[in-house]
């Protein structure tokens, strides 16, 4: 690969020479989609030198996606993913892959087979540095605001490092320091990492500070892996939060506060997706796949296994999907590893309820609860079926608005390292369930639900928000 900073219109061409534009690419797959090409040739153009990248990481890059192609229809696919990464990595702002071949030597009115392919990527990089502040989205439904510095390239692996910190309205708040690096071998252009140091402050006062490795594939198509590393000091003193906060009722469940204290947490977590759904926000088709797996190290009496799986179906009828139903089951559990049964901290468990969730229940509205305070569970199940359709106005049946109408349902327990047998049958009795209708805005960036719902069965711990209710976030039950 050749790198070449000279204006675009200064590029000589060869005589024989000729581009292929996308609609030449188009006639030419409909006329034959399976003739053979050779990547001959590719060329980078940076529109600012300072901020260009790297040739290394555009051989990778390039290798794992372009040079891949052995037939034209290949080409197409292969240059959408060379962007895709491109920009996922945080490499680019803009780029324009330009395709050229050349006719036979023999007959200079007949193309050459193979096809020779000549390719020319014009980009404009990344800034080296950017600064922004504002409010974000979580998908607990919560808002935040952040102060984010991020500066690229500072080590010349076209890594970018990220200062973020943050206040969250909800739990979360804290600050982060990461390094992401755009692959980690070479010419393994869907394997990227990143290294994250984190102090953050979480429900009731804990406090996690540490460092995290991760490793992701990130495929366009098929199973995607991440390995996710932690190392951390959890704190956990309520005094403090209550002086902290100001908060004047100093009342907690005597099941979290024997649990103050510091100790190290070391844990690994895999995580396994196979989505095949047409959009991650809005999807009207296909399904999704998701298991995790986190298991704990054993190291001062912290060590247990965490386990859950989701699934996802979606389905649409009549044209320009008028109608879509969206099917979701949850499934998680928690097995104590630690031979003296020694608890497994809040924090690690885990909570259900709000508007992404289980819908007519306040966030961390189900499961065991003490003095109003969740306790959190070791095992859940939870539901739902959504049926969504275009609003019967023509002014904005063609908008991203949706009407909606739901039925959720789950339960969340301690199961105390119970046989599996009589865990699975205190999940599949009695549930929380609720019904209701709503109206959605399904936007490219997020996802906005505003609802009505009743809860129609409940449990005596269980927190109810009967009436209308406001979802805001990128996932939901």
């Amino acid at each position: 690969m050749s790198s070449n900073d000279d204006d675009p219109k200064d590029i000589p061409v060869s005589r024989y020479r000729i581009e292929l534009s996308e609609q030449y690419i188009s006639q030419l797959l409909v006329e034959n989609q399976d003739i053979p090409i050779q990547i001959r040739k590719v060329d980078t153009i940076a529109s600012n030198n300072k901020n260009k990248v790297n040739d290394e990481t555009f051989n990778t890059f390039f290798n794992g996606t372009i040079k891949q192609c052995n037939k034209l229809s290949d080409l197409p696919r292969q240059s959408n993913n060379l962007t895709t990464r491109l920009h996922q990595s945080n490499l680019v702002s803009a780029i324009i892959p330009i395709f050229e071949t050349e006719t036979s030597s023999n007959n200079p009115h007949e193309l050459e087979i193979p096809l020779p392919i000549y390719v020319t990527l014009r980009y404009q990089p990344k800034s080296h540095f950017t600064a922004k502040t504002g409010t974000n989205i979580t998908n607990s439904g919560q808002g935040d605001a952040y102060l984010t510095f991020q500066k690229r390239n500072l080590l010349g692996l076209d890594e970018t490092i990220t200062l973020d910190h943050r206040r969250d309205t909800g739990t979360n708040a804290g600050t982060n320091i990461s390094l992401m690096l755009p692959y980690i071998l070479p010419n393994k252009a869907f394997l990227n990492g990143k290294i994250d140091i984190f102090d953050m402050w979480k429900f009731l006062g804990v406090r996690d500070q540490g460092i995290s490795f991760s490793a992701n594939t990130c495929y366009p198509k098929g199973w995607n892996h991440s390995v996710v590393l932690d190392t951390l000091k959890r704190q956990f003193h309520y005094p403090d939060y209550i002086e902290s906060t100001k908060n004047k009722s100093n009342w907690i469940s005597e099941r979290l506060l024997i649990q103050e204290g510091e100790f190290m947490k070391n844990c690994l977590k895999v995580t396994s997706v196979l989505d095949e759904r047409n959009s991650t926000i809005a999807p009207t088709k296909g399904y999704l796949f998701k298991f995790t797996n986190e298991l704990s190290f054993k190291f001062q009496n912290v060590n247990f296994w965490k386990s859950c799986m989701e699934f996802n179906w979606v389905r649409s009828w009549f044209p320009n999907d008028f109608i879509t139903m969206s099917n979701t089951l949850k499934f998680g559990h928690i097995t104590n590893l630690n031979p003296e049964k020694i608890y497994v901290h809040f924090i690690d468990k885990f909570q259900n309820g709000g508007p992404n969730d289980i819908r007519s229940f306040s966030p961390m509205g189900l499961g065991p609860r003490q003095l109003g305070q969740s306790l959190g569970g070791d095992s859940f199940i939870s539901y739902g079926t959504s049926l969504f359709s275009r609003v019967p106005i023509r002014a904005i049946r063609d908008s991203g608005f949706r009407l909606q109408a739901f039925i959720n349902g789950g339960k969340l327990i301690n199961h105390n390292n119970a046989p599996v047998l009589d865990t699975m049958k205190q999940l599949c009795a009695e549930h929380s369930t609720s019904v209701g209708v709503g109206l959605v805005l399904r936007h490219p960036m997020a996802r906005f639900e505003l609802n009505f719902s009743v809860p129609l069965t409940v449990h005596e711990d269980d927190l109810t928000r009967k009436g209308f209710q406001f979802g805001l976030g990128f996932e939901f039950l």
